[in-house]
Parts: structure tokens; C-alpha cells; sequence
């Protein structure tokens, strides 16, 4: 999302307008995750025979790149400190990974635990949740709404394997559907991400 090939500065100035107009009407914590960047030192890391731990350091590390830029345009506070503290924090906080064996996701799901959140939105690069991967099937589905029991049998996991690709990953969502957060999984639009926070009708699946 924040570097498709190149940073991409339209996104980032009409997503830091966007928090900045609803900041006084929602509390946010923003988390980032390494993109292109990261699967791009995985992928170097793999070839060079790093070790699977160096490697998802490296990961952090781009996470954390991502995240403090994010922090900076929006005046906010960067931290890489354990999600379950963070989300105590007031104010916009914007972080990335924290340790070896969790996805941003998971740290996200932590946050919102944390903030007594009602709401976590994943910001991806397909519309919502499927029936299956559209980018490998022409027959998926898109799902405007499915339960947690739906979606545990979409992903066929309620763990997180090494190199999965999850539109949410099974871990976080099972510390959201024991502590009964919503979550949102919608695309990049952030026209529609503005319609989440009105409230009014958007493309995106709801996860409850």
C-alpha cells in the first residue's frame, strides 16, 4: 500500500487528511506492515540462505521504516513496544511488527484488545474477503459479511503457518472473536475507507 514500486505520495496526503479530518471523532492506532520492501529482503534473505529468524527481523525492520513515516506525516508517536502496552496509550500511535512469530495483524488485533476497540479495519489489496484467493481463482466469491465460524473454514487454520498469505491471519482473528471486535477488510479506496467512518454503505467485508 505505502510503496507499490515507488513511496506512494497521493495515498499517503489523502490518507493523512483523512485521519486528521475524523481524529476528533475516533481514536486511532494506525499499524503498518512492510509491503514490498519486506517481501523483497525475504526473498533476498531466502536466496542468501538467512535464517528464517534474521529474516523476519529484517521484515520488522521494514515495518518499523513504514511506520515511522506514517508517524511523521501525521505528527503522531511511532513505537515499537509491545502492542498489549501501546494500545493504552492516547493520542494517534503509529508502530509496525514486534517480535519473531507474529504478523502485523496480530499486533493490530492486540492493539484493539487493548483500546477496548469495537472496530479493526485491514486495509488490503483486494476489496474484502473471498471465497476463496481471487487472484488464483476466476470463480471466487466476494463475501459482503461472513461470521468467524465462515471465515476459520475459508482460511482452514486457526494458525498461523510459515510463508501463509492470509487476508487476516487466523491468529489475530481469534483474539478478535474472543474479545467480539468487528473487523473490516476493504481495499486501498480511500473513499470508501471515509464511508467506514460515516458510517454509511461501503465495499468491504465485515467480520463478526
Amino acid at each position: 500500500i505505502i510503496i507499490p514500486d515507488e513511496i506512494n505520495i497521493k495515498f499517503l496526503k489523502d490518507f493523512v487528511n483523512i485521519i486528521n479530518k475524523y481524529k476528533t471523532k475516533h481514536r486511532f492506532q494506525i499499524i503498518c506492515g512492510g509491503g514490498r520492501t519486506a517481501r523483497r529482503y525475504a526473498n533476498a534473505a531466502k536466496e542468501l540462505k538467512v535464517s528464517d529468524n534474521q529474516a523476519h527481523k529484517i521484515g520488522i525492520a521494514a515495518t518499523h521504516l513504514n511506520a515511522k513515516f506514517i508517524a511523521t506525516l501525521l505528527k503522531g508517536r511511532f513505537s515499537d513496544k509491545d502492542p498489549r502496552e501501546i494500545g493504552k496509550k492516547k493520542g494517534i500511535m503509529v508502530s509496525g511488527g514486534y517480535k519473531v512469530g507474529w504478523t502485523t495483524d496480530t499486533d493490530a488485533a492486540y492493539i484493539a484488545k487493548e483500546m477496548n476497540a469495537d472496530l479493526l479495519i485491514n486495509l488490503t489489496d483486494v476489496k474484502g474477503v473471498y471465497t476463496k484467493n481471487p487472484k488464483k481463482y476466476k470463480d471466487a466469491k466476494f463475501l459482503p459479511e461472513v461470521s468467524w465460524k465462515e471465515f476459520f473454514k475459508i482460511l482452514g487454520t486457526k494458525t498461523v503457518k510459515p510463508g501463509g498469505h492470509y487476508v487476516f491471519d487466523p491468529f489475530a482473528s481469534v483474539i478478535c472473536q474472543k474479545n467480539k471486535i468487528k473487523v473490516i477488510v476493504a481495499s486501498t479506496d480511500l473513499k470508501n475507507l471515509e464511508k467506514i467512518f460515516k458510517n454509511e454503505k461501503f465495499i468491504g467485508t465485515t467480520i463478526r
